[in-house]
């Protein structure tokens, strides 16, 4: 991957939406796309206001047309506990709904723990029950899929990648009542060879090139507000909303 590819401030494909991702709002966790709650608000504000409006993740699956002017997807990974409990009330307070690409296998089994046992976890080993999911929801945000296991893709068989798609599509789709439209990539790592199913969009991360979602929508790019940068973030979001006019 090169560097280029790898910085944030590259974002969407022009005249498509700018997506972000993250993993935590959490304090405790130190990762690349884990903010404090600070600095998660000041993030939104900040987006909000140079780049533009959030996106209905509702909105989103094979078809989708662009709107006519910069927006913003928010989107997180994995299906942690804080995204309930700390980054759902932030969230509420702009208005912003999010997809929550949710490693299936790992729902399943934080169902299976006690509520000691969840206590006891470190926030990077704290998912979402399927209960606490269905919550999450309930505030319309979107939940989508991340595979059951969270495996590099590439390095499975096509067949056993195929399926860690297909199962987690299945699995939120059985808990959602509806179709799952939107897939993320583990790692951002994308298999030469598609095992995502027709009629899903599927995201990568910075290290998927900025294309046209109509083009290539199985590879569609994503990025991050640096953490510890929050003073590059407000050049960062007038560099995103700039990009959105190239080519237009």
């Amino acid at each position: 991957m090169s560097a280029v590819l790898a910085d944030p401030a590259l974002g969407s494909a022009p005249g498509w939406p700018l997506v972000l991702y993250f993993h935590h709002v959490n304090a405790l966790v130190d990762h690349y796309t884990a903010l404090s709650p600070d600095d998660f608000r000041r993030g939104l504000e900040t987006v909000l206001d140079l780049v533009g409006p959030a996106l209905d993740p509702a909105a989103v699956g094979p078809g989708f047309r662009p709107p006519d002017q910069p927006s913003v997807l928010f989107t997180f990974d994995d299906g942690y506990r804080d995204n309930l409990e700390v980054a759902a009330p932030l969230l509420a307070e702009f208005g912003v709904k999010v997809l929550l690409f949710c490693v299936t296998g790992e729902l399943d089994a934080a169902e299976r723990l006690s509520e000691p046992e969840r206590a006891a976890l470190p926030p990077r080993k704290s998912f979402l029950t399927w209960a606490e999911a269905e919550r999450f929801s309930a505030y319309g945000h979107v939940l989508s899929a991340h595979t059951v296991s969270h495996l590099p893709l590439p390095e499975l068989g096509h067949g056993e990648a195929a399926e860690q798609v297909a199962a987690s599509l299945r699995g939120v789709g059985e808990r959602t009542g509806g179709p799952v439209r939107t897939f993320a990539y583990p790692y951002g790592l994308i298999p030469e060879r598609s095992p995502v199913p027709a009629g899903v969009l599927a995201f990568g991360t910075v290290k998927a090139a900025p294309a046209s979602w109509a083009h290539r929508p199985l590879h569609i790019r994503r990025t991050y507000l640096p953490v510890g940068q929050v003073a590059r973030w407000a050049g960062l979001a007038i560099g995103w909303r700039k990009q959105w006019f190239e080519s237009q």
